[in-house]
């Protein structure tokens, strides 16, 4: 099976409708933003990827500091606040990995790059959802209160699309052009959406 890229906005629903499709082709999956997430909450070198990651960061000469944190979205917001969150290096380092993944086939890839990155991939999916939704989504998941949460969304969603802009040239958002399927998650559960994405496969 060749790859499925998925990518989108900030939770729109990427992380859980990837897995679910990975679980029912029996394929495996891979999360650069979880990677990401990892880095920041100081749990990268548990995970399966590891080795591989290890590997390429010696080969760019990349030295990662510890770093701790208790959620999702302040261990993203704190990798982006520091020299290694706006290294180019870095960036291109967790874009390999991916790629490297990719080149086997038989796997589906989520990350916010994805769509772009991986141009080869059989299946290009975007995922976008409402302001409203999406806050609703990381209150639940992080417990954050609705305006905090969105607060937070806005804060490394603006950071996100900056600091990508600057590295590689281009608004991330702008994927949604280059993808092969469009779903506005806002008012679909993550099963409906990867029925949607399996039909369409």
């Amino acid at each position: 099976m060749p790859t499925i890229a998925i990518s989108g906005q900030p939770s729109s629903g990427n992380t859980f409708v990837a897995k679910i499709i990975s679980k029912k082709l029996g394929v495996p999956y891979f999360s650069t933003g979880q990677l990401f997430k990892d880095i920041g909450k100081g749990t990268y070198k548990s995970q399966h990827y590891y080795p591989i990651f290890h590997q390429l960061c010696l080969e760019k000469g990349i030295s990662i500091p510890d770093f701790s944190n208790d959620n999702d979205s302040h261990a993203a917001m704190n990798i982006w606040d520091t020299n290694l969150g706006k290294s180019k290096i870095f960036h291109e380092t967790i874009d390999e990995l991916p790629k490297r993944l990719a080149e086997i086939g038989n796997i589906v890839i989520e990350g916010k790059l994805a769509v772009h990155m991986i141009p080869n991939a059989g299946l290009k999916i975007w995922l976008k959802a409402s302001l409203e939704k999406r806050a609703e989504r990381i209150n639940f998941r992080d417990n954050l209160g609705v305006e905090n949460a969105r607060r937070v969304l806005m804060a490394k969603e603006k950071k996100e699309r900056e600091e990508w802009k600057r590295i590689y040239g281009f608004d991330y958002f702008n994927q949604e052009a280059e993808a092969d399927l469009v779903i506005d998650t806002s008012n679909l559960s993550a099963e409906e959406v990867a029925e949607r994405i399996l039909a369409n496969l």
